[in-house]
């Protein structure tokens, strides 16, 4: 296919992922409506593993193999932008899958309302049971003043609007504003990265329809504890800060902010703090969290709890941070890793 025929780049980092995981993902992409596509599969990793699923679809799909030695899915998605010859770019995680008509109509919308930046939703599959994410009930045109919501709701984890998937990406806005993700950043680099293209964009159009399927790996809940988690979520926090100040004249963005920081500090305290492999326990594991709690990027952020962005549960865990009941939250986080390992069992 030549290159002024291919209307969408697919974007793919595999990264340890099972064949069938990768075959469902690429019998998506070949099934699409929308033929003048191409696929970027970038291989975080060595490549041979794979080429027996690579080679039954080189005849069925445009495709273009990449590989590079392990750098993350930033760099993975990075390669695959340096790459990519559509006018659009959207990104598709290798054990995800897409419905047939996806990148169409999002094209279309694009299309139609001359926009930078659509935005469509995804579902959560959990095995046999799917759960529909839901942005807002109506699609809209985010520009001029109206996009200050959209941009705020990026900081906000529980809209969808800061995932990288279920977007399509004008590629010149990519190129001439140099949007690239930041490799030095292993966690929430979504965010940080999607901030700064709502930011850059004028005219971001949200298409109310669930057609992206994110997999939810029971299995990844319960993975051994990494001594890294919570530096990795803080480096993450703070380039966004860094973002808000480079910028300048975000102000209205600093409660959404806020949010995304408390967000994170809950992720923390489940899947770090309070982990049932981090080697604390008892008044030393809720003497530590106290002491990160503490610290200023969390301290300021805890002096403006905006509740409303946050579910009831998280609610619960923010008002025993308010109170300093660290007794608390950490029994939030084991009911949190015994839902984990139910659902892992199940």
């Amino acid at each position: 296919m030549r290159d002024q025929n291919i209307k969408v780049s697919v974007v793919v980092p595999v990264y340890q992922v099972p064949h069938a995981l990768l075959t469902r993902c690429l019998d998506s992409l070949e099934a699409q409506t929308l033929k003048e596509i191409e696929v970027l599969l970038v291989f975080d990793e060595p490549a041979e593993e794979y080429l027996p699923v690579v080679d039954a679809y080189r005849d069925r799909l445009p495709l273009q193999v990449l590989q590079q030695a392990h750098g993350g899915v930033s760099a993975a998605r990075n390669r695959g932008m340096d790459h990519a010859r559509g006018a659009w770019i959207s990104f598709v995680d290798s054990d995800d899958w897409i419905d047939s008509p996806m990148l169409a109509r999002q094209l279309e919308a694009a299309q139609a309302n001359q926009a930078d930046l659509v935005m469509s939703e995804l579902t959560m599959d959990y095995g046999a049971v799917s759960q529909p994410r839901s942005y807002q009930p109506q699609s809209q045109l985010f520009e001029g003043a109206e996009k200050r919501r959209f941009e705020q709701d990026v900081l906000k984890p529980q809209t969808g609007a800061g995932f990288v998937t279920a977007k399509l990406f004008r590629r010149t806005l990519l190129e001439e504003r140099n949007l690239r993700f930041r490799e030095e950043l292993s966690a929430a680099e979504d965010a940080e990265f999607m901030f700064r293209v709502a930011c850059a964009a004028q005219r971001i159009f949200y298409l109310p329809q669930a057609m992206y399927h994110y997999w939810f790996n029971t299995g990844s809940a319960v993975r051994a504890y990494r001594p890294d988690y919570a530096q990795r979520y803080i480096c993450s926090m703070e380039a966004i800060r860094a973002d808000l100040e480079e910028m300048g004249d975000r102000e209205y963005c600093r409660d959404a902010y806020d949010s995304c920081v408390l967000y994170h500090l809950l992720l923390i305290a489940v899947n770090d703090s309070f982990h049932p492999g981090n080697g604390l326990a008892g008044r030393a594991q809720r003497k530590a969290f106290r002491d990160l709690v503490h610290t200023p990027l969390f301290a300021q952020a805890l002096r403006h709890i905006h509740y409303g962005d946050f579910s009831t549960t998280r609610k619960v865990a923010l008002l025993c941070l308010q109170a300093r009941c660290y007794f608390g939250v950490s029994l939030i986080a084991k009911v949190r890793h015994w839902q984990f390992r139910k659902f892992a069992g199940s």
